[in-house]
């Protein structure tokens, strides 16, 4: 296996060798991201197929849903959430291991990212729920300060006066799951090796984020736009979308998610070993201890 290649990147560097790194690995990061999309897919094409098939079925006057299937389907629901969110942590926490072992010219697998994540990925769930806990506790302020003093305008001025610090904190958040993951830290020890970490970096995090959801809206565009157009058009007809169109539909955003969603984590690890070189002298670290755990075999033993 070649020696890695660490070295201070600018922003430029980091997109190239992000793209570089998705394209000669799309199916390695393509699996691992499928997983959590697969089970939406799933869940979403049973939920057109029962529609489909109340659509078609002839009107009767059947009784209502009973309080027990009521709850089942409640039930059933949650614990859909639960699993997707599961895997979504685990998809994002495997990415960020396949960036480290590629990054440092290990090997990588699909099956080796996931073994690695286990109960960390509650790690991530924490995290996602910490950054998501700020940003309602600030939403919450300006609808209330709003009600308060009875004026659309300040709440409309509040909300504005909201978005910069939103996007400061995605910012120096940005590499809250690599810190996690690869340095086995807690969500709020993570989230503050972040704020360390990017201090000084957050408009190129910024950049990076604005890459990402443009990518995102391309993929919407090229892939899902024609066939939500049939379908608000056969809703205008007041026609019930066929089931194939449906699938279509599910399909295209099941791809269009698979496509995008490494995209970002991939920019975010290669970001984090990018700080952590320019801060810490990570790449004479990492060089420090190859050359330890991997000495020189003519080397002379220690008497």
């Amino acid at each position: 296996m070649a020696d890695a290649d660490l070295h201070p990147m600018s922003l430029g560097e980091v997109l190239d060798r992000t793209f570089n790194l998705y394209k000669n690995n799309f199916w390695l990061f393509a699996g691992i991201t499928a997983l959590p999309f697969f089970l939406l897919l799933i869940v979403q094409v049973g939920i057109a197929a029962v529609s489909s098939a109340a659509a078609n079925a002839p009107v009767t006057h059947a009784p209502p849903f009973s309080p027990g299937a009521i709850g089942g389907m409640i039930g059933g629901g949650a614990l859909v959430m639960v699993l997707y969110l599961l895997m979504i942590g685990a998809a994002h926490a495997a990415t960020v291991f396949a960036v480290s072992d590629l990054y440092l010219s290990r090997p990588a697998s699909i099956r080796g990212s996931f073994e690695r994540v286990g109960w960390k990925v509650f790690r991530v769930l924490a995290v996602f729920f910490l950054i998501g806990l700020i940003l309602g506790v600030g939403f919450v302020i300006v609808v209330a300060f709003g009600f308060a003093v009875r004026s659309p305008g300040l709440m409309i001025l509040g909300f504005v006066l909201l978005i910069a610090p939103v996007i400061i904190l995605m910012c120096r958040m940005a590499v809250s799951i690599p810190a996690a993951m690869l340095e086995d830290l807690g969500a709020v020890r993570a989230m503050e090796r972040s704020v360390h970490l990017t201090k000084g970096h957050a408009m190129q995090i910024f950049v990076i984020f604005l890459l990402v959801l443009v990518a995102t809206y391309v993929a919407i565009l090229v892939l899902q736009m024609p066939l939500l157009i049939l379908m608000v058009t056969s809703a205008a007809a007041h026609q019930t979308p066929s089931f194939g169109l449906q699938v279509l539909q599910q399909l295209a955003a099941f791809v269009s998610q698979v496509l995008v969603g490494p995209i970002g984590t991939i920019a975010f690890s290669l970001m984090y070993y990018n700080l952590r070189v320019r801060k810490e002298a990570f790449d004479i670290q990492h060089l420090m201890s190859s050359m330890t755990s991997n000495p020189a075999p003519n080397a002379p033993s220690a008497a």
